[in-house]
């Protein structure tokens, strides 16, 4: 009988199939083995470059943070800074003022011409108006030492003004002679570096109701100083000049012997003065300006000095000119006056500084070698105080 075909492995078989089984399982957890570490060792890199990524990138927010908090402290400090100083000059729009309607009709335009290319418009540009000066700070003890000394001996000096310029006074005014009182206000550091012993000084000495020493002309101011001084310490006052070779020599000037020079032009009654422009044909009552009046022009004018445009012939004419045409509208006249034609505004300059009135302070000395030297006097501190080494 034919043998069955053997369809079952047999024990060596098993053994073998076994034995190559276990091979190929182990050589295949081998591999799983390094493709898991492979891929562990990828997914780390990753893992780290995306951490270090984020990282850096937290740590650049953080630095701009800081740099910008720092940045905005600085922008902050120095806008506080820049507030407590004087604040640049502004281009921006001005403010507006409402139109102010000419009265002026005398077949002329506001220009003076009598054929501007303005269209017929007779209205002057619009300007901001000029800050009213400030009353200064009350000081109650200066204003009590400035009272007039009514009880001491006084002279009756001559104002070469004529008095035509101060309502009601007369030609001469009562000035009472400097005492040793006085002296303690002239030798006071506190009110000579002020600059307002002389204020204090002419309105002690000066006994005229009602008129005071911010209310005199500046050429009447210099007559009573002058008389102050010559009577309190003598005539004679040492001065330094020099020559033509710049070579220095010391003298004494005469104050008596100084010119007084009485008002030249007549003003009306109401002590103003008349000009006609000569291009506009507009007709001008100005005035002369007060002590008190240039000391406040200069305060603004101090004020503005770091201002791009100098405003100061203009303010000027503005605080002398009292009507124009009749028209004394404060206004009206600071828009006339920024629209003058130049000639007019220069001719009309002239005529104001014509109008002489004062102390001539011009004098002739003579040199140790015979040199005859013509100079303006000069104010020294040796003025007020003969002792002085300055």
């Amino acid at each position: 009988m034919d043998k069955k075909p053997n369809v079952l492995p047999t024990a060596e078989q098993m053994a073998n199939a076994n034995e190559t089984g276990n091979m190929i399982s182990e050589q295949l957890q081998n591999e799983n083995i390094v493709q898991t570490n492979r891929g562990s060792d990828l997914e780390s890199q990753v893992a780290a470059q995306m951490k270090k990524n984020t990282d850096d990138s937290l740590k650049m927010r953080e630095e701009n943070i800081t740099k910008y908090e720092e940045l905005a402290r600085q922008m902050d400090a120095k806008r506080a800074a820049q507030l407590n100083e004087k604040q640049p000059y502004d281009w921006g729009d001005q403010p507006e003022q409402p139109p102010q309607e000419s009265p002026i009709n005398n077949n002329h335009d506001y220009y003076g011409g009598s054929g501007s290319n303005n269209g017929g418009n007779n209205t002057p540009p619009e300007q901001p108006a000029q800050p009213a000066p400030q009353p200064k700070e009350v000081n109650h003890y200066i204003e009590r030492i400035s009272q007039p000394q009514m009880n001491q001996p006084f002279d009756v000096i001559p104002l070469p003004s004529e008095g035509k310029l101060y309502p009601g006074i007369k030609k001469s005014v009562k000035v009472a002679f400097l005492t040793t009182a006085d002296e303690n206000i002239l030798t006071s550091p506190n009110l000579v570096e002020s600059g307002d012993f002389l204020e204090i000084l002419i309105n002690r000495k000066l006994l005229e109701p009602g008129l005071r020493y911010r209310d005199l002309i500046p050429g009447d101011r210099n007559a009573i100083m002058i008389w102050l001084r010559a009577t309190g310490y003598g005539e004679m006052y040492p001065v330094t000049f020099y020559t033509k070779d710049n070579k220095q020599f010391d003298t004494e000037v005469n104050l008596s012997e100084l010119k007084t020079v009485n008002l030249n032009v007549q003003p009306n009654a109401q002590g103003l003065f008349e000009f006609v422009l000569p291009l506009s044909k507009h007709v001008i009552n100005f005035k002369l300006l007060t002590v008190g009046e240039i000391d406040d022009l200069e305060e603004i004018l101090e004020s503005k000095k770091d201002e791009l445009i100098n405003e100061e012939q203009t303010m000027i004419l503005e605080n002398q000119i009292v009507s124009v045409n009749g028209n004394k509208d404060k206004n009206f006249i600071k828009d006339f006056v920024i629209s003058m034609r130049i000639l007019d505004a220069q001719k009309l300059r002239e005529y104001v500084n014509s109008i002489e009135c004062g102390v001539d302070m011009m004098v002739e000395v003579r040199s140790p070698g015979g040199e005859t030297i013509k100079t303006f006097l000069p104010l020294t501190p040796k003025f007020f105080w003969p002792n002085s080494q300055l």
